[in-house]
Formats: structure tokens, sequence, C-alpha cells
């Protein structure tokens, strides 16, 4: 089975969870934290039904990977309770540091699919891809900010 991918998607899943967690905790708008929250649930489709398929991939039965799906985004809803029951009132700094990790984590996912698929498929469609993903990110945030 595929064990280090559930639990390296579970550890990363948490790592979303308390970021969730602890925005409140954060001095941003409430803009930035509805785009945070959207950024992260239109991320958790693409990442179960990966998940999914690799598990399926893997030998395991749809209703086996389900669960596992299920089981690993669930632990972003675990990251969540942490981040905001217990690590509320801390300092600054650790908000911080917990923050650039999680950001950090995520170009670093961004940037390794990226590479990935321009191996595969070429520049041209990847790049235009992705450009069409950040202007839609963009759009969203700009909606937000005009809404709010």
């Amino acid at each position: 089975m595929a064990t280090a991918l559930i639990v390296a998607l579970a550890i990363h899943s948490t790592t979303d969870g308390l970021v969730l967690g602890i925005q409140g905790e954060t001095p941003a708008m409430d803009v930035t934290k509805w785009s945070l929250f959207s950024a992260l649930c239109i991320h958790k489709v693409p990442e179960g039904l990966a998940l999914g398929s690799l598990l399926i991939g893997a030998g395991l039965h749809r209703s086996a990977a389900l669960g596992w799906v299920a089981a690993v985004e669930a632990t972003t809803l675990l990251g969540g309770v942490i981040g905001y029951f217990f690590l509320t009132n801390i300092s600054i700094f650790w908000l911080g540091l917990i923050m650039a990790h999680v950001g950090g984590g995520f170009f670093y996912l961004a940037t390794h699919a990226i590479l990935g698929e321009m191996l595969k498929h070429g520049k041209k469609i990847v790049l235009t891809s992705f450009a069409a993903g950040i202007t839609l990110i963009a759009a969203l945030n700009i909606g937000l900010r005009l809404l709010g």
C-alpha cells in the first residue's frame, strides 16, 4: 500500500488545517482570511482526486481508496481544531513561522508539480495553464475585496 504517500499527505493536510485554525490570530484583513480559506478549499479537490487515483493505481479497491482519501482530508479538520483551540494567543513570531512553513510548502509543491508537468507535456501548455490558474486566483481575490 502507499503508506508513505498517505502519511505525507496527512501531515500536509494537518498543516493546512493549522493555518486555517490560527488565521484568526493574524492581523490580516477579513478578505485575506476568506482568500486563504477559499484557496485551501479549492486546493483540496485536486489533492483528493490525485490521492484517490494513486491509491487505486497502487491496487486498492475504490471503496478503500475513498476511505483513505476521506481519512487523510479529515486531518485538515484536525489541524484546524488544533490551531483554533490550542495555538491561540501565541506570539506573532511563532504565527509567522507556522505561516511561512506552510506557505513555503505550497511554493515547493507548486514548483515541483509545474516542473514535472513541463517535462511530460512541454512548456507552452503547462505555463498557459499555470497563468490561467494565477489569473483565476487573482480574480477571486479581487472579487472578494470588492465584496468585502
